[in-house]
């Protein structure tokens, strides 16, 4: 295994756990009656697209 298999492989779990992150974090955020803090929902889905332009760019 080589430097830019663990990259690729590290990257791709890693967006798939921001992206599930995010998606959770938005279904709590819907169902919030008070106000909310956003500010974790957009860095996770920032990130997670991110992450998968890493693993884009290390395939």
């Amino acid at each position: 295994m080589t430097v830019m298999d663990a990259a690729q492989y590290l990257s791709y779990f890693m967006a798939i756990y921001l992206f599930a992150y995010s998606y959770v974090t938005g279904l709590k955020i819907c169902e919030s009656t008070k106000p909310v803090r956003g500010l974790t929902f957009i860095l996770s889905v920032v990130m997670a697209f991110v992450f998968s332009c890493f693993t884009y760019t290390f395939s």
